[in-house]
């Protein structure tokens, strides 16, 4: 499994902390009208980090884009949501491909990009729904309604 995945180190979150101040600065300068397009990698390597999950080696693995303790394929869909903005329960998420994996998460990020809330979907229900849409394009209101939140920073629970 070594050689497919990558243990997320504190190291590995001081860069991405950094690469999130460049981004913000950047956003600031640009008026908040242009973005550096960081958000998924931020959610998988956050997600990995705070769920234990090893991170697969190739970005373009097919379906998947970690391991769990359990050998695990896990797909990651993230959002950055910029707090006081028009609801974003309608937002789509990524396509889902075809390819196996065994369950989804659906992190969502504030405009600091720190994880706020997390939710996991079994394969089977998230792909039921998204293959509803043309695009595999199930929104977060979906995904919400086939998972479970297994995170809340309001109340910081972990489940």
């Amino acid at each position: 499994m070594k050689e497919e995945s990558i243990e997320i180190t504190r190291n590995h979150i001081d860069i991405i902390n950094s690469v999130i101040e460049n981004s913000i600065q950047y956003e600031d300068l640009m008026d908040n009208k242009r973005r550096l397009g960081i958000t998924g990698e931020v959610g998988e390597i956050g997600a990995c980090f705070k769920y234990n999950l090893r991170l697969a080696k190739n970005s373009q693995s097919a379906g998947y884009d970690a391991i769990d303790s359990e050998g695990k394929k896990v797909q990651i869909k993230t959002r950055r949501i910029v707090l006081g903005r028009k609801s974003i329960e309608s937002k789509r998420l990524s396509s889902f491909s075809e390819h196996k994996f065994d369950y989804c998460l659906l992190v969502l990020l504030d405009e600091k990009y720190d994880i706020y809330e997390t939710w996991k979907a079994e394969s089977s229900a998230i792909m039921a729904v998204a293959r509803d849409h043309k695009k595999c394009q199930p929104s977060i209101r979906e995904f919400k309604n086939e998972g479970e939140k297994i995170f809340d920073r309001k109340t910081m629970e972990i489940s």
